[in-house]
């Protein structure tokens, strides 16, 4: 039993009140895959985390949990932990990996149903990078989510819009501020501090603000993002 991550997983189940009846066994598990699991099993609330993770910051460890135990209550996934986790994952964990075990999904397509993201991407290319980025590997997300917008994976080159954007009421400029941002993940470098790992730097966001439409994509998405599940 490892007493720091017992330490971190139990901080969690404290902040999930159903889960004050249950008993908590912690420990690192040597899966195949990153991967982690939480089970319910007799009054006693069993997690196993990747050994993989062993040396990751207590952040992200505590950010799987959460993840973990949003799962087994059934709550709504938290993106920022979500964004933490993965972040840390992308970076110190499947660059290590065998690339038969981080290669892209052949079900990744960047033709959608009614947009096709290389038309974007070469059109946003155009305009704010004097066509001079290449190409990475376009697709629309496998599922639609409304939290994670986009990403992009230096690792594997890939970069992605979530596919729930792709409908006939989204407008163009929110669809090139999407790409946009995701690009600027291309040309701006991830800044480490310590533990740490800013990915929205100052100079990122100064760079953002200068998509032609950014105010008027903002509004948008806080306008009209909730709508697009329907």
């Amino acid at each position: 039993m490892d007493e720091r991550l017992t330490r971190l997983i139990k901080a969690i189940k404290e902040n999930y009140p159903p889960a004050d009846k249950f008993s908590l066994r912690v420990s690192y598990f040597a899966y195949k895959n990153v991967s982690h699991t939480i089970r319910l099993r007799d009054g006693i609330i069993f997690v196993r985390i990747s050994d993989k993770l062993i040396n990751a910051p207590d952040e992200v460890i505590s950010a799987l949990g959460i993840i973990l135990f949003d799962k087994l209550f059934r709550r709504k996934s938290n993106a920022v932990q979500r964004g933490i986790y993965r972040e840390y994952l992308n970076t110190f964990i499947i660059p290590d990996m065998p690339a038969s075990k981080r290669k892209t999904s052949e079900n990744y397509s960047a033709q959608g149903r009614f947009y096709d993201l290389a038309e974007i991407f070469e059109r946003v290319n155009r305009q704010y990078f004097n066509s001079g980025l290449i190409k990475p590997h376009l697709a629309w997300s496998l599922n639609n989510s409304r939290h994670r917008l986009g990403f992009y994976d230096a690792e594997r080159n890939l970069l992605v819009i979530s596919r729930i954007f792709d409908k006939r009421r989204v407008p163009d400029f929110v669809l090139d501020f999407l790409m946009y941002h995701e690009m600027l993940h291309i040309v701006i470098p991830v800044i480490h501090n310590k533990s740490r790992r800013i990915v929205h730097s100052a100079e990122f966001r100064r760079k953002e603000h200068l998509f032609a439409q950014f105010e008027e994509a903002q509004k948008w998405l806080r306008k009209k993002l909730w709508r697009l599940s329907f």
